[in-house]
């Protein structure tokens, strides 16, 4: 999947500037065919990476209840209608609409509180499309490019265009929060592959490397 962004259109969430002791809330609401509410769940969030058009790629959420939690992975496993994902950080009054992940893979840990007869449950979900590329360096980038792109490339020549492939514009910057240091969320934009092939091409160019010898 690629990605084309509107930038005026999509309201930016400000994930990096989040301090992880002021966990932002997720409200999800389900309706039916009427568009009246069947469901209506609010949760922590701990963390969440949004691809530049907000939508989910993914999300850790937590809930102190049973229900909670399996209406919350209820509202994208088995929707039933329309879902809503609502997006407020600690203190505003109002919320960003953000768009639910496409077919996620789901999980849910029962955390044991001490003193506290009760569970926390813990909810992740990962988007499955693929779309979401995580890298704590340009050597994995790298690699993580290579996979993806269709046009021949070899290992060394990493080093060299990642920094050229960074201004390009084919790699779009995710918004992330409560990911480990250092690690950074990137999407393809829609041109990619022709961008890619582009600067490919004028490197094997500058080089005078012969197209057979690229693996």
């Amino acid at each position: 999947m690629r990605t084309t962004v509107d930038p005026e259109a999509v309201p930016k969430l400000g994930l990096a500037d989040i301090d992880s002791a002021d966990l932002p809330h997720l409200e999800v609401i389900v309706r039916n065919a009427k568009h009246d509410i069947v469901a209506n769940v609010g949760a922590q969030i701990v963390a969440l990476i949004v691809n530049p058009q907000n939508r989910v790629l993914y999300l850790e959420a937590v809930s102190t209840s049973d229900a909670g939690a399996h209406a919350l992975m209820g509202s994208v496993s088995d929707p039933r209608g329309a879902v809503e994902f609502r997006f407020s950080r600690v203190g505003d009054d109002d919320y960003v609409e953000i768009q639910p992940p496409e077919s996620p893979r789901l999980a849910n840990v029962r955390l044991a509180v001490p003193g506290w007869f009760r569970h926390v449950h813990h909810v992740a979900m990962l988007d499955r499309s693929g779309e979401l590329m995580l890298a704590p360096d340009h050597e994995t980038l790298w690699r993580k490019l290579r996979e993806k792109m269709s046009c021949p490339t070899l290992d060394a020549w990493g080093e060299s265009l990642m920094k050229e492939i960074h201004g390009s514009g084919m790699l779009l910057e995710c918004e992330a929060f409560g990911v480990p240091d250092g690690l950074r969320a990137f999407v393809l934009a829609a041109t990619a592959q022709e961008i890619f092939d582009s600067i490919i091409a004028e490197h094997v160019h500058r080089a005078g490397i012969p197209r057979r010898s690229a693996a």
